[in-house]
């Protein structure tokens, strides 16, 4: 159209005052940082998520079988091969799970204690967050703890001494009460290092040993159920429903963790406009640049009204001037943020401060995210533009 071959011809030609080439190179970075700042926030978001979940994925199975009443359940009333042969079941793994008490050196913590077998490890990966020993010494008869419930107990070393104290439920009395205590005596076989409100109550134990501590002989707290990798979820939890009946409650990762994904999902959305929101203030600096440009172009408007040139026509070149600036704030924005979280991605240039699990600040670009964000911009950007042209014309009616 010939209207935006004149917005270009004037985007990027000599001004008469050098004043609107400084207003419009402000505008285009004024674009351009909101842009890259937005890409760049979202991506970090994404990527806390995915390390948080993963984090989340080595304690919580992506299905879980559990009484709909009580804390436990026979294990008789369940068939774990029947599970196993569900569709969409990979592995699935018992455990028992309560709070106890464990000391060490006249130290004392609370935390909860789950009982798991051999299995336990196919089906949560938590064997790859262990910092010090091995997640095999569960099997030996060890406990494996999580940093900061070793750290309260002053356990810094494998091997360490550490008493177990569990309500005994058939030997409460009021008289002699630490009759209705069971004890356990073992030692430290591994530390789990994953964030610091997992750390500071998980402990791992043998499971036959966890059930006679707990005094819930043939008992179980729950079945932990890994999905195989290309099934559907959802699909894999109502077949399990349906094999287990209403005697028993399903429910996967995120619904156990609802309102947690929840908070997250609410972030989310609070990045997004509180960066959309960065973004109308920023750009409100094209309404500089698209007035100073109708105020120098007077003659050329005169021009082109003269030559028959219609109001919608005129109005079109100076919308579509404020369009190429925003577009062209907007790629540049999309480069820089794309770059940097690229370049993050793959050579970790933030590095994360003190103790921790990660190397470097974790990060993950999304091109939906990408688009939303470059799409966004631009359409408000498109906007302010076509108020600006409209409201100058209204005010200077003379030019037309």
């Amino acid at each position: 159209m010939l209207w935006s071959h004149i917005a270009r011809r004037y985007m990027f030609s000599p001004k008469s005052h050098s004043v609107i080439n400084i207003i419009a190179s402000v505008s285009v970075v004024a674009v351009a940082i909101p842009t890259a700042a937005a890409i760049i926030l979202l991506a970090i978001f994404n990527g806390l998520i995915d390390t948080i979940d993963d984090i989340y994925s080595a304690v919580d199975a992506d299905i879980e079988v559990i009484a709909s009443r009580g804390q436990t359940f026979d294990k008789t009333t369940l068939s774990l091969d029947d599970i196993l042969a569900c569709e969409g079941v990979d592995e699935a793994a018992p455990y028992i799970e309560q709070n106890v008490m464990i000391a060490s050196a006249g130290h004392r913590a609370t935390v909860m204690l789950r009982g798991i077998d051999s299995t336990y490890c196919h089906v949560l990966p938590i064997g790859d967050f262990i910092a010090r020993g091995d997640i095999e010494s569960v099997a030996r008869g060890g406990i494996v703890l999580g940093l900061t419930a070793a750290s309260t107990i002053s356990a810094y070393s494998i091997d360490t001494d550490i008493d177990l104290y569990a309500l005994n439920r058939k030997q409460i009395s009021t008289l002699l009460p630490t009759s209705g205590v069971s004890r356990h005596n073992t030692t430290l076989g591994g530390i789990v290092s994953t964030n610091d409100d997992i750390d500071a109550t998980l402990a791992l134990y043998d499971l036959e040993r966890a059930q006679q501590l707990l005094n819930y002989k043939n008992r179980l707290s729950g079945i932990a159920v890994k999905v195989s990798e290309y099934a559907n979820i959802a699909a894999t939890e109502r077949a399990l429903q349906e094999l287990v009946g209403d005697e028993f409650e399903v429910r996967t990762r995120d619904e156990k963790n609802d309102s947690i994904n929840k908070i997250m999902r609410m972030e989310r959305y609070m990045i997004f406009l509180l960066g959309a929101l960065i973004a109308i203030v920023a750009m409100l600096s094209i309404v500089g640049s698209v007035i100073m440009l109708i105020t120098d172009k007077q003659r050329d408007i005169n021009t082109l009204r003269a030559m028959g040139g219609s109001r919608r026509f005129i109005r079109n070149i100076f919308v579509g001037e404020g369009a190429l600036l925003t577009m062209l704030g907007a790629v540049i924005g999309v480069l820089i943020g794309v770059a940097f979280c690229l370049g993050q991605q793959y050579f970790g240039w933030i590095k994360m401060p003190g103790h921790s699990i990660l190397d470097s600040f974790p990060i993950e670009l999304r091109l939906t995210d990408t688009l939303l964000v470059a799409v966004t911009y631009m359409a408000i950007g498109c906007i302010i533009a076509r108020v600006t042209v409209a409201a100058t014309f209204k005010k200077q009616r003379k030019l037309l």
